[in-house]
Parts: structure tokens; C-alpha cells; sequence
């Protein structure tokens, strides 16, 4: 993540050291430093999403029939998704509850969400910047995940689901992470979703 902004002149996100297995807080003397998330770099261009972010993303639909708001399933509806291998339909999840057996292709992941994102239901949890608690002030606070995985059932896939992992843990190939970026002023989606589609999967070791 670091990369991405430093090699495009823009602020790093997060304060890793030398090995980038740790983070490090950032402090009222450095530059960039929000009091109110004390792990991302509020300069940074690039960056992982927080929980608020991902969640709009998955299950905010701002044309609702009946008024803008947020449905159960990140494939913009109510509906239990139809469960697939890989594949892009609308309306359908990699998920299988042990029936599929290894995640898609960050391309194939699943139907769209409203807000164009693909994969936020099932193949692989998602990473959120945030510690479980919201609060950002412990750097070795274990991290909230989201979404579900290939193997989970349809409970794992909705919006009032969330979890945790530990983020020294080099070795889950059940999670991946997506880049979210500073949206375009020119961009009102974008503006209002305030989060990236650009997604990397872990690769599975």
C-alpha cells in the first residue's frame, strides 16, 4: 500500500517499519497525522478501507426503490445470492459452504454491488483498516474482516456480519484486501462512497 503512494509522490499511508510487519502509530508531530485514526496517513492517496467504507460500498444503494439505503447482501438486494464457483452474474456470491472448494479470480468474484464493486460477498474476507473496536489507538489490535469466504454459508455473506483477525498472521489465505484511493472531485459516486474498486487477493500459500 505504502508503495503505491510513494511511488506516485503522495504520502505513505502507514507507519511500518523495516520488515513492514509492524505499524506504528502516527503521532501529532508527523505530518499528515488524524487524531481520529492514529493508522492511516490522512496525505495518503491510497489506502486499505475502513469498515465504514467497505460496508457503504458493499450495501449502500443510493437509487433504492423507496428512498436510498442498505441492503442485506453487498449484490444489491435482499435475496439470498446464488451460489457460484466464479462467475459475474448479478445476483450471485462465491460461497458454497464447503461445496466450493477454492476461491475465483479477482475478476470473477461474484455480482456487482450497487456501487460497482464485485467480491464483497464471499470468495475471500476482506481486510478493514480499522481495529475491531473502530477506535484505531492500539497497533496491535486484531482487525475487523468482512464478507465471508468461499467456503462459508450465506449468514457469513450479510451486513450485520463482521469479524476479526490478527494482522501479525502472515500465513490466512482466507483473507484479501482491496485499495481504496482518494476519490476525483469531479467524481459525486465517488465522492460519496469515498472508497476505491480496485481489489488484490492474497495469494493463497
Amino acid at each position: 500500500m505504502n508503495y503505491l503512494n510513494t511511488s506516485t509522490a503522495h504520502a505513505k499511508a502507514y507507519n511500518l517499519n523495516a520488515g513492514a510487519t509492524a505499524l506504528t502509530l502516527w503521532t501529532p508531530s508527523d505530518a499528515g497525522n488524524d487524531a481520529t485514526n492514529l493508522y492511516r496517513n490522512k496525505n495518503a492517496y491510497y489506502f486499505l478501507p475502513s469498515e465504514n467504507e467497505s460496508y457503504k460500498a458493499a450495501y449502500y444503494d443510493p437509487n433504492k426503490a423507496g428512498g436510498a439505503g442498505y441492503w442485506l447482501y453487498a449484490t444489491g438486494s435482499n435475496a439470498i445470492p446464488t451460489a457460484v464457483a466464479s462467475g459475474t452474474a448479478q445476483g450471485t456470491a462465491v460461497y458454497g459452504g464447503g461445496t466450493v472448494v477454492a476461491p475465483a479470480a479477482v475478476d470473477a468474484s461474484g455480482g456487482l454491488s450497487p456501487y460497482l464493486t464485485m467480491g464483497q460477498s464471499g470468495n475471500v474476507y476482506a481486510w478493514q483498516e480499522n481495529a475491531l473496536d473502530g477506535v484505531n489507538d492500539v497497533s496491535s489490535a486484531l482487525r475487523a474482516i468482512r464478507g465471508g469466504y468461499w467456503g462459508n454459508s450465506e449468514l457469513v455473506l450479510r451486513s450485520s456480519f463482521h469479524s476479526s483477525a490478527d494482522p501479525s498472521n502472515p500465513n490466512d489465505f482466507l483473507l484479501g484486501f482491496r485499495v481504496a484511493s482518494v476519490p476525483e472531485p469531479s467524481s459525486v459516486a465517488a465522492s460519496l462512497l469515498g472508497v476505491g474498486v480496485l481489489m488484490a487477493r492474497r495469494r493463497r500459500r
